[in-house]
């Protein structure tokens, strides 16, 4: 294992020669342009009152608007509730399902990953309006139920936390497994001291992207978010569907806020991987 990672903390290198760099520096360059322009712009706009600058937009968040039956700040607790049980659940059925798809060859192990990616074919929004046209009679009428959030959410993250997942397990060398079967562990024990340590950092990468999916996920959630539980996604909308300026400054604040959510998680998910090839 430690081989693996060495060899792939090779190819991380610096660049070398003026065509790489070159490379290098456009690619930055077209980041900074498409992406930190736009952001800084946004926040720019959350800091701007009448001529000024400030946090007045900020502030407003802490107070009941018309635009919401919550206050903007209760959005951000939604938000962070509803990612981290969506993170959970998502990792629980990734995780068993990516296990399954590793140990298991032929068609059954293909059939099986078709499935899982059926999410990622369809919209969010027809899984969304899905769940409303399907579970909208008794006994299963469980639109205003609020796990039905979190499980939307969950169900557009599983696809990706089996991309993680699934080639770290295969990337085992089977020798590992010999070789404690023949030091007489049984199958479980196998698992639990081959498989799953090495798996363990790759379902931690894969919870990070999934709280940063479920985090910013709107197609669906905008259909089954209850009204006096918005999620951060679906309160900017809410905002931005209202006329006024103060409405558009909360919009954009809360646009900053969900920004920095995210970053945060993104940040923590790349660090774990940088200490898994010994960086840290």
């Amino acid at each position: 294992m430690r081989g693996q990672l060495r060899a792939e903390r090779d190819i991380l290198q610096r660049p070398r020669g003026l065509e790489e760099k070159a490379v290098v520096v456009a690619s930055l360059g077209g980041l900074a342009l498409f992406l930190g322009v736009p952001l800084a712009a946004l926040v720019e706009r959350s800091l701007a009152v009448g001529d000024g600058h400030g946090f007045g937009a900020y502030r407003a968040l802490t107070r009941p608007t018309a635009a919401l039956l919550a206050t903007p700040w209760e959005a951000v607790v939604n938000s962070l509730v509803y990612a981290a049980a969506a993170t959970a659940l998502a990792v629980v059925v990734g995780g068993l399902a990516s296990f399954a798809i590793a140990r298991s060859r032929g068609g059954r192990s293909r059939l099986l990953d078709g499935l899982l990616m059926l999410p990622l074919g369809a919209s969010a929004v027809m899984l969304g309006f899905g769940f409303v046209i399907t579970f909208d009679r008794t006994p299963i009428d469980v639109r205003a139920a609020p796990w039905i959030v979190p499980v939307a959410q969950a169900l557009v993250a599983i696809p990706f936390v089996v991309r993680i997942v699934v080639p770290t397990l295969r990337a085992i060398d089977e020798r590992q497994r010999e070789a404690a079967a023949v030091l007489g562990a049984p199958p479980a024990r196998v698992w639990r001291e081959v498989d799953l340590p090495i798996a363990l950092r790759a379902l931690t990468v894969a919870a990070g992207f999934a709280f940063a999916i479920s985090l910013g996920e709107f197609g669906a959630t905008v259909f089954l978010a209850r009204p006096d539980r918005p999620t951060l996604p679906v309160a900017i909308f809410r905002f931005l569907s209202r006329p006024g300026e103060l409405n558009a400054a909360e919009a954009d604040a809360l646009a900053v806020v969900l920004m920095v959510l995210t970053a945060v998680s993104v940040f923590l998910v790349e660090r774990i991987r940088l200490r898994r090839l010994g960086w840290f």
